[in-house]
């Protein structure tokens, strides 16, 4: 069969494979599934000293060259493969082989399967040209295919094999033999582990004409018997250790057995002849059992006494197994000799390998050359193990390991083994020496002198003919140390034990020096049948310290994300450790640190609790849900208690401390545990096994448990601990599980702490039962009694109970360790904040305020640079939770709770009712799922400005539009019906009430009528006169942004009379002494002054005019200035300057280019004193840009005028903010700032600062309360910007520009009187809002002096409220000083300053 119809076959699924498979597993038709799990790639052929082990960028090539789609592209691949095979039997024949090994069954799996196929394509792409040139056939069980195993993807054809334990597949000769034959390969490459040393399995093979690539089965039957290897090894004169059977010989019998009169003598029979054995080899000595294996039929015994008793032990473990014994080797290294032997009757030793570093004779590090050894003792030992080969006839690789003692330089035969091993990459790393290949071609019967790789060791022409006398000869030197790492899925937390799982991701970098295999790729795993080994790292240096530091390094920085544990921080650990790094170890080392836990990973006490409570929190969130769900199966309707789904307390008492936590499950699988003030997130599930998975501090942890009568005993990490508890220490209670044998006092007499007051028995154990405290005791059970763990046995009288040891509880700070995360993308932050609003809306637990924070800033963080597209990804978000919400509350909306539960439940059982938990679930936070929909309402007219860079005029116009189904999706939240949708629906119907505002192309049009005098001005008090452009100027409704895309109309009227009004808008507080427009039509100039008393403020003189762009502004930036001189006359205020662009872009370079005019022109500025420059850069319908160029600056850039209309800055007193640093929040009214302000020196906690203007004219009749409803309606949105986290100190600045009619006195006394209500009526919301100072700013209409409403909190009394009259500097327009006004109306105490910063006592307020 062609390799080529055995690759149609895996990939496609087809009637040939799934017959074959049938044969394998009984039932073909569920396999057709298959297909999608062999996609084969092989990795690429890479020219190194050391195995190909990592996955190239070349696997593609490779694969898009292998990939079969018609007839027509497989013809030429069969004629390269008959090349390929031309060239694999030229080659056999002329290295003088005998048989030609095409096609290989690799009758294994993971590392071992992983690694032969490498090696092996590596051999034939050096060698023949062609990576292709063996084909190879794998075996797959159904829990390799799941767990995403490499060795299939880099296999031609795989045969699927029945699954569970190794009996089954890997280690069934029957089966192995049937696939050989039926897939018509040449050979069997059993690597290690499973059928590899099973003499049966040659016979097998043999038997259908096919060459198993190992020793024969003769020899491998005889090395597999412990007694028969020894005498074997004596007869090769190989030093053994002292044992039962010192100095026997003997040659093979034909039948390839040791003479049974030979193999009788080294046996032990009787206890006599094992004391006559032990007196004659010394104590202490091992009995083992021959057929004994992996710790049993083994015994250690220091003494004659030991070894009677030891003797029928032994013999009772491994029943009619023939016994010998032998001399303890104490302080002995494991050194190891790397042989291989051809049917020519050569023996090649390729240096060797120290295992030393072992637990529980299970290798975790390998290294070569052993430098422990001297090197002439070195070359002894691979002689004596190159004769041992040729003695027996050994075919093939082979590691004849040994016990050495480096302070006698002794060394004894332990064993060889008749099969490669998974350290063998050392010796490829030191030698250059392909192992896998070499065994190939050992198997095809070319002799080891003739293969190159061998060639090139002992520093031949590989491409010579003459032979090599391997016993006499010597290799090259080695010139590299190499150590190597086994990476498996163990924990050595708990004595290195196998786990299993899924392996999300293996991260590993190769170096020069470093490199490494593993049989486990991205989303793949560890079953319960495999080799608990998935990886192997493997660093090389000049000498064995620069190994070492290249391993520790590469091991630090290898990850390994999955529910597996690994031991690879304990290994390295132990490389850092000073016998390790002064290479003093022996065997009995690594299990030495393993008892006394010397580099045991424990947690602390904290991480243990923390454990603790995540376990409980998962079981009674489990047990919960599961309680609902059984109830409404019943029919029953009941949701009383929904709540503990999502938020309950947890407590667990740890060393005499109790720790009481908060539970809040923000998500389907994450609890978020609060404690001592700290929150810790976590996320879980339960594996298969049960085990729970944790993921917290950017760590993962495995948590498992039983809750025990005596409190909870639990497996964290591998480590088990018991959490106990609480029990009244007057009980005395047992923690065993047996029969009361007795008490040990009577029934009322003393018992004494510490001491035993009763014995009992346990698994054939007698224990005593410790009291804990002291007093008299009254029995609970009589002797004989079976008890049970966290039985009563008896009370106590306490001697003393104000001695009692009492539990105390925790406070403090509560310690978890983490590692730091990388920082997310802008996609990331996104998806993390639609994920935690949506899981709030499905009921889980969450801060609303916070979760919407996080949107919004994600929002205004997103990689498009266009603002529309991110405006149209938020809306669809918006969209999506507003469509959440209703899903939801759509079927509870005016009906009973219990009419909706049952036809919720109506015909449901099983898992169709889990979609009904999670409705009842989020039904039960309406109130919280409410709070989030309507805030997120309330803010949506502040998210233009924040999504879209620049942003429209309005929210609300087209050109920041929602779809048709998101109003859609508005209009259904309007309409829900019922007191608990009252506010969300009203919020949903002033959305839509504002979305039909006019569009802004019909509000500048009717402007345009108005400002051309064909309309006039509707106000709630009455119509203005046609074209009274100062009543336009005052009028609340004014658009005053609208008004600079009429600058250059072409109706002359429109735009002077649009200039004049801009110039009487943003000079609404001055006095505006007359309006002129320019020569050109495209200027206006203004005279204004301060109001002020007594009226002494100098003249002043403004011009605005009009340019296109920024280079007709440099152009005539001089005739400007000259037109404002010529202006300005004899007046003697500052100017100022507005320059208004028309068509320029706001592209930041505009910015740059007017600070080189500014600069250019600075002396003529400074010549006619002009106050600012303040340039407005705009585009149709969208927000004016402005920014100014300020004389305190020397005329650059003053960031703090940035964005706004120059006179705001001094309308709003912002310079009384000097003392902050302000970062400003966005609001939806121009004309009101919020800015948090945060000290320089750090010295306290931020506050929050509104500062707006108010031009209503009905402040005494309802305005104030209006625009003070406002005002804290827009700190409420501006709290859930995440600028706004850490406010706890909230101001409040509003400047009325329209006057109070009325009686000063009276009006003053009227004002402080409507303040103090305000704040009586709202004291609630203003203290949730933490307001600490209210500001209003008025004039009185028959006084020139403004005053000032304070509410203030600093003198201790919290908002008194107060009245002061204001003077102002008549140059600058700043107050010079506040009086405070008696109720007569005289003026009292002044001061001025800018707002104080905070002392102790408003610090320890806020």
């Amino acid at each position: 069969m062609s390799a080529q119809s055995s690759l149609v076959r895996a990939s496609l699924g087809g009637v040939a494979s799934q017959t074959k498979r049938s044969s394998f597993l009984g039932d073909s038709s569920s396999k057709g599934s298959m297909s999608a799990r062999t996609a084969i790639r092989r990795p690429s052929t890479v020219q190194s000293a050391f195995p190909v082990v990592i996955p190239s960028t070349r696997d593609s090539a490779i694969a898009a060259r292998r990939k079969i789609t018609t007839k027509a592209v497989r013809e030429p691949e069969q004629s390269s493969m008959a090349s390929a095979s031309d060239k694999l039997a030229e080659y056999v024949a002329n290295k003088g082989g005998k048989r030609v090994i095409r096609k290989v069954l690799v009758a294994n799996n993971g590392m071992a399967a992983t690694k032969a196929i490498l090696s092996m394509r590596r051999w034939a792409y050096n060698e023949l040209g062609d990576e292709n040139a063996i084909k190879f056939v794998a075996m797959a069980t159904p829990e390799d295919i799941g767990a995403n195993a490499e060795f299939i993807r880099y296999a031609d054809d795989f045969v699927e094999v029945p699954g569970g334990k190794n009996v089954n597949n890997y280690a069934n000769v029957d089966l192995i033999t049937e696939i050989a034959v039926r897939e018509g390969v040449d050979g069997v490459w059993p690597g290690w582990g499973h059928a590899s040393e099973n003499p049966k399995l040659p016979t097998a093979l043999a038997k259908n004409g096919i060459q198993f690539i190992g020793p024969t089965a003769p020899v491998m039957s005889v090395l597999g018997d412990k007694i028969a290897a020894n005498i074997l090894a004596q007869t090769a004169k190989v030093p053994s250790i002292p044992w039962s059977g010192d100095g026997l010989v003997a040659n093979l019998t034909p039948e390839g057995t040791i003479p049974k009169e030979t193999f009788d003598k080294a046996m032990v029979t009787t206890v006599e002849e094992c004391v006559a054995a032990a007196d004659r080899i010394g104590f202490p000595v091992m009995l083992k059992a021959s057929e004994g294996g992996g710790g049993k039929g083994i015994r250690m015994s220091a003494n004659k006494e030991e070894l009677i008793s030891n003797f029928d032990q032994v013999k009772a473990e491994v029943p009619g197994s023939p016994m010998f014994m032998m001399q303890l080797c104490t302080e002995a290294r494991h050194l190891e000799v790397q042989i291989v032997g051809d049917e020519h009757g050569n023996a090649v030793a390729f240096n060797g390998r120290d295992c030393s570093t072992q637990r529980r004779f299970q290798k975790i590090f390998e290294e070569g050359p052993p430098i422990v050894a001297k090197p002439d003792i070195f070359r002894e030992m691979e002689k004596a193990a190159q004769r041992l080969t040729q003695n027996i006839g050994y075919i093939g690789a082979g590691t004849v390991e040994y016990l050495y003692n480096a302070a006698t330089d002794k060394y004894f035969f332990l064993e060889l083994n008749p099969r490669l091993q998974v350290e063998h990459p050392v010796t490829e790393g030191i030698t250059g020496v392909n192992m896998p290949a070499t065994q190939l071609q050992v198997a095809m019967g070319i002799p080891l002198h003739r293969m190159p790789d061998v060639r090139r060791f002992y520093g031949r022409d590989v491409e010579g003919t003459d032979a090599i006398d391997f016993m006499n000869e010597e290799y090259k030197p080695v010139e590299n140390h190499v150590i190597a790492a086994r990476i498996t899925a163990e924990n050595p937390d708990e004595g290195f034990k196998p786990t299993s799982g899924g392996i999300e991701r293996v991260h590993f970098q190769s170096t020069p020096t470093v490199w490494g295999y593993f049989s486990v790729g991205a989303n793949g795993g560890v079953h319960e049948f495999a080799d608990s080994q998935f990886g192997h790292v493997f660093a090389s240096g000049k000498t064995r310290e620069e190994a070492r530091k290249a391993l520790v390094l590469a091991l630090k920085g290898m990850v390994v994300r999955g529910e597996i544990r690994t031991a690879v921080e304990y290994l390295v650990k132990l490389l850092e450790t000073q016998a390790f790094k002064e290479n003093t170890i022996d065997t009995s080392w690594l299990d030495g640190l393993i008892k006394e836990r010397s580099i045991s990973l424990v947690n602390d006490p904290h991480a243990i609790v923390l454990g603790a409570a995540l376990f409980r929190a998962f079981n009674h969130s489990e047990q919960e849900e599961k309680t609902f769900l059984s109830s409404w199966e019943k029919g029953q309707v009941s949701t009383q208690g929904i709540a503990k789904l999502t938020s309950f307390p947890i407590e667990i008492a740890y060393e005499d401390t109790k720790y009481e936590f908060t539970c809040t499950r923000v998500g389907a699988d994450e609890y978020e545990m609060a404690i001592g003030g700290k929150s810790i997130l976590a996320k879980m599930f339960r594996r298969n096994d049960g085990t729970l998975v944790a993921m917290y501090g950017g760590v993962t942890h495995e948590i498992d448990g039983l809750e025990e009568p005596l409190g909870l005993r639990m497996t964290l990490d591998s480590q088990t601990w018991l959490l106990p508890t609480l029990f009244d220490p007057s009980e005395l209670r047992t923690d065993v599980t047996g029969k009361l044998i007795r008490f040990l006092q009577e029934d009322g007499a003393e018992v004494q702490a510490g001491m035993p007051y009763a014995e009992a028995e346990a698994m054939k154990m007698v224990m005593p039962l410790i009291a804990q405290e002291s007093g008299k005791i009254s029995h609970a059970k009589t002797a004989g009694a079976v008890i049970g763990a966290g039985d009563l046995l008896a009370n106590l009288e306490l001697k003393d109970p104000s001695k009692v040891k009492k539990i105390i509880n925790f406070s403090g700070d509560f310690r978890m360790s983490s590692v730091d995360e990388p920082a997310a993308t802008a996609d990331e932050k996104l998806t993390a904040a639609v994920d935690r609003v949506n899981k709030i809306l499905d009921g889980f637990g969450g801060d609303v305020d916070e979760a919407l924070a996080n949107l919004y800033t994600a929002f205004t963080e997103q990689d498009e640079t266009d603002g529309q597209s991110r405006w149209e990804k938020a809306t669809s978000i918006m969209e999506g939770i507003v469509q959440r919400y209703l899903d939801v509350e759509s079927v509870f909306e005016s009906k009973s709770m219990d009419a909706v539960m049952a036809t919720l439940i109506k015909g449901k059982t099983g898992a169709a009712l889990n979609p009904v938990l999670g409705q009842v679930r989020a039904h039960s936070k309406l109130k919280e799922r409410s709070k989030l929909v309507l805030n997120l309402l309330l803010q949506a007219p502040t998210l233009p400005q924040r999504v879209i860079a620049r942003g429209p005029i309005s929210w609300a116009d087209d050109h920041a539009p929602i779809s048709d189904s998101f109003v859609a999706t508005i209009k259904r939240l309007s309409k829900l019906r019922g007191g608990d949708y009252g506010e969300v629906a009203l919020s949903a119907n002033a959305i839509l009430q504002e979305r039909r505002l006019p569009s802004l192309d019909k509000r500048v049009a009717e402007l345009r009528k108005i400002l051309a005098g064909k309309k006039k001005l509707l106000r709630p008090w009455g119509e203005a006169e046609t074209g009274d452009l100062q009543a336009l100027a005052e009028s609340p409704t004014l658009a005053v942004d609208l008004l600079p895309s009429l600058f250059e109309d072409q109706d002359d009227l429109v735009r002077e009379n649009a200039m004049s009004t801009y110039a009487r808008r943003v000079y609404r507080a001055h006095n505006i002494l007359d309006v002129s427009k320019g020569e050109n039509g495209n200027s206006l100039t203004w005279k204004f002054k301060f109001r002020t008393y007594p009226d002494d403020s100098p003249v002043r003189t403004g011009l605005l005019i009009t340019a296109k762009n920024i280079s007709e502004v440099e152009q005539n930036f001089g005739s400007y200035l000259a037109q404002l001189k010529a202006a300005h006359g004899d007046a003697t205020g500052p100017p100022v300057l507005h320059i208004a662009q028309t068509e320029q872009p706001d592209d930041g370079d505009w910015s740059l280019k007017m600070d080189q005019i500014c600069a250019k022109h600075r002396d003529e500025l400074k010549a006619i004193n002009v106050k600012f420059v303040n340039c407005l850069v705009f585009e149709k319908f969208a927000l004016p840009v402005y920014r100014t160029w300020h004389s305190n600056k020397d005329y650059a850039e003053d960031p703090l005028y940035r964005g706004e209309r120059p006179t705001v800055l001094h309308l709003l007193e912002l310079v009384r903010l000097e003392n902050y640093k302000l970062t400003r929040l966005p609001t939806v009214n121009r004309d009101l700032h919020i800015y948090v302000g945060d000290l320089a020196a750090g010295t306290r906690a931020k506050d929050m600062m509104l500062r707006r203007l108010a031009h209503s004219r009905d402040t005494m009749s309802g305005g104030l309360e209006r625009t003070l409803n406002k005002a804290l309606d827009a700190i409420d949105i501006a709290r859930m910007d995440s600028k706004a986290k850490g406010c706890n100190s909230t101001r409040i600045y509003i400047n009325y520009l329209s006057e109070v009619e009325g009686d000063f006195t009276k009006q003053t006394q009227l004002l402080k009187e409507k303040v103090s209500e305000y704040i009586a009526a709202n004291s609630t919301r203003l203290l949730n809002l933490s307001v600490d100072e209210i500001e209003l700013r008025f004039r009185v209409s028959n006084e020139l002096t403004p005053i000032r409403i304070m509410a203030t909190s600093m003198s201790g009394n919290w908002l008194k409220v107060d009245a002061y009259r204001e003077y102002l500097e008549p140059v600058s327009g700043r107050a010079e000083q506040f009086c405070l006004i008696t109720n007569d109306g005289n003026d009292e105490a002044c001061f001025f300053e800018p707002y104080p910063s905070a002392g102790p006592l408003q610090n320890k307020r806020a």
